[in-house]
């Protein structure tokens, strides 16, 4: 699947934008790498690949000399404007010092995670609150992750801008329905309900088990569940418990769910902790009716779309999944609704003129608030050596020469 910048800097390029990636090396095939990078000039974007050590629990990269890379790369190609994204990790951080604090480059970074009620300690909050201050404005990507940045970026603006969806890549499709379905044990009577995500705990896989279980009561329903994780066996396992495991599929992590989507009937996700929500999305331009928690960065998704009732638990999602299995006519309703509201929202053109928009209000204000910002670096400057030179007078001696 492609990312976020993927998309948004193809789309930037073939508007005549000239567009730059910088990236941390990858281990694995470097003949793949080049390839994916030379497909990449093809299409006018340049990537450049930053040496060190990636942290693989992390999946960042934190490696002392990645400044003096950055910085180069920076200096080299003289770029107009930096646009950082997960700007909790170590390159988002260094990128934003080294454009906006060395090069005097505006600058702009998107947040695409919420971190909720975690409590961080305080060398990382300190660490936010510099980067932010180099930031001439953000981009969240949903209101709940623009109220979660807020505490640490209050001074600036802050834009909601949603990840998009390629509506031409996920469309109803229904060629390979009847063979999917088919391949995996389910027919045409049966009610397929899918789930897309990785398999941990905060994406309550276990509820939608059992959600099904009670649903089986009434109707003939089977759960397909694509992805992977760690909660993996012990949802194998609860389903044997619960005497259901003939009615659910694990697919395994795939690179696409398109085909698994297009032989479904219905979307449903219990987790209660998305900042947006990718796999809704998804289905939602396959034109698959979606139950789903009205929660977070999900409630962004819903916002202005004529679904079924909220759902703040498990008990309202399944309500809303015996709705619309027992009423046809709504659920086919709903689901070509849900394309249209996909299209106007959430299509990749709309995200990217959105995008260009900051990027010219931030073009704007950089001129304006560059002479400031760096008014009050030396103002901070001047206060620490106000600091250190009692200190240093007073161990300072006179009478002791070289």
């Amino acid at each position: 699947m492609e990312s976020h910048i993927d998309y948004l800097s193809e789309l930037m390029a073939a508007q005549g934008n000239e567009v730059h990636i910088l990236t941390r090396q990858y281990q694995g095939s470097q003949e793949m790498i080049a390839a994916h990078d030379a497909q990449k000039r093809q299409k006018g974007i340049i990537i450049h690949r930053v040496k060190g050590h990636a942290v693989r629990r992390w999946g960042a990269m934190v490696d002392p000399r990645i400044s003096w890379f950055v910085n180069d790369v920076i200096r080299r190609e003289k770029f107009e404007l930096i646009h950082a994204h997960s700007i909790y990790s170590p390159m988002a951080m260094v990128t934003a010092y080294a454009g906006k604090t060395l090069r005097y480059i505006p600058t702009v970074a998107t947040n695409h995670s919420l971190w909720g009620k975690v409590l961080m300690r305080s060398l990382l909050q300190h660490l936010l609150r510099e980067e932010f201050t180099r930031l001439d404005a953000l981009i969240a990507v949903s209101n709940a992750v623009k109220d979660d940045t807020e505490r640490f970026y209050m001074d600036k603006p802050v834009f909601v801008i949603p990840n998009g969806v390629d509506c031409d890549k996920f469309y109803p499709d229904v060629t390979n329905r009847d063979q999917i379905r088919r391949y995996l044990g389910f027919d045409d009577k049966d009610i397929v309900i899918v789930t897309v995500g990785r398999l941990v705990p905060r994406k309550k896989m276990r509820e939608l088990i059992q959600i099904t279980h009670d649903l089986n009561k009434r109707h003939n329903v089977k759960l397909l569940i694509v992805g992977d994780g760690p909660e993996k066996e012990k949802l194998v396992k609860l389903s044997k418990s619960l005497g259901i495991s003939g009615n659910i599929r694990f697919t395994g992590y795939v690179t696409n769910p398109f085909d698994y989507l297009n032989a479904s009937d219905i979307f449903s996700l219990c987790s209660e902790n998305e900042a947006l929500g990718i796999s809704i999305l998804e289905a939602m331009a396959c034109e698959l009716p979606v139950v789903v928690k009205d929660v977070n960065g999900i409630r962004d998704i819903l916002s202005g779309n004529n679904g079924p009732p909220p759902a703040n638990n498990a008990a309202g999602i399944r309500n809303n999944l015996e709705l619309l299995i027992t009423d046809e006519e709504f659920r086919s309703k709903l689901a070509r609704n849900n394309r249209r509201h996909v299209l106007s929202n959430f299509a990749w053109d709309i995200v990217c003129k959105k995008t260009l928009d900051v990027y010219d209000f931030v073009d704007e204000v950089a001129e304006v608030e560059t002479p400031r910002y760096y008014d009050m670096k030396l103002a901070k400057m001047g206060r620490i050596v106000r600091k250190l030179k009692p200190r240093h007078d007073e161990n300072r001696n006179p009478d002791n020469r070289c």
